[in-house]
């Protein structure tokens, strides 16, 4: 084995190389995309009541939902970054309070399941 990777190196350096990025890159994204579905499939990540620290992603991921119905239960502009906001910033900059965010988000989660059964 020794003897056969030490005539790789000295012949195909540069494949050699790439293939282990390559082992590499998929050895990361592969445990990355295993973690967010073991987090994701745990009931207590779904549908959570929202908290302050919790990002427009977050809640979009939580409730199933599409990142434009997100932007209109948040009031954003269509187009516009929703970055790493945490809810609290959103609600104190709309005059809101969490709880009616919680409303607004769990008002467009009705609206868009609504819509999707009705397409079936």
């Amino acid at each position: 084995m020794r003897a056969r990777l030490a005539q790789l190196w000295a012949h195909h350096r540069i494949a050699l190389l790439a293939f282990v990025v390559a082992i590499g890159a998929l050895g990361f994204f592969g445990v990355r995309s295993l973690a967010a579905t073991i987090y994701w499939m745990d009931p207590a990540h779904q549908e959570q009541r929202i908290k302050g620290w919790m990002t427009p992603r977050y809640v979009g991921q939580s409730y199933s939902i599409p990142r434009p119905v997100v932007e209109e239960a948040l009031m954003f502009e269509k187009g516009s970054p929703l970055g790493r906001q945490r809810l609290s910033d959103i609600a104190a900059a709309n005059g809101l309070t969490l709880d009616e965010l919680q409303v607004r988000i769990d008002d467009a989660t009705a609206a868009f399941r609504a819509e999707k059964d009705d397409k079936k």
